[in-house]
């Protein structure tokens, strides 16, 4: 009778080893489109810091929940922090920026 156990070592090595490489070429994928994104950055190619993908530059206007009869505008005015380095509006208690991560406060 066959033995079972050495055939399913053999097979889980075997898949653990075709994993093991794949996960090396999709990490040196990764690797190289960092580098590829740097290169270009430094060429002034494409900017520093984009925009957030999902939001924009701003909170949608219909984001201001309990607000009351202010205008979200007026609002925003009142309870953001702009950034220093990337203009960007992040609530009162952030201490980073939310798109470049930059302190918002001096001495953070």
């Amino acid at each position: 009778m066959l033995d079972l156990g050495p055939v399913s070592l053999a097979v889980t090595g075997t898949l653990l080893l075709v994993a093991l490489a794949l996960g090396f070429r999709v990490l040196r994928g990764i690797v190289r489109e960092g580098r590829d994104r740097q290169q270009r950055r430094r060429a002034g190619e494409t900017e520093k810091y984009t925009e957030d993908e999902e939001y924009g530059p701003e909170a949608p206007a219909d984001s201001g929940g309990d607000l009351g009869e202010r205008s979200a505008r007026d609002a925003q005015s009142d309870s953001t922090a702009t950034c220093p380095q990337c203009g960007a509006a992040n609530e009162p208690g952030f201490e980073f920026c939310r798109r470049c991560a930059a302190p918002l406060r001096p001495g953070a």
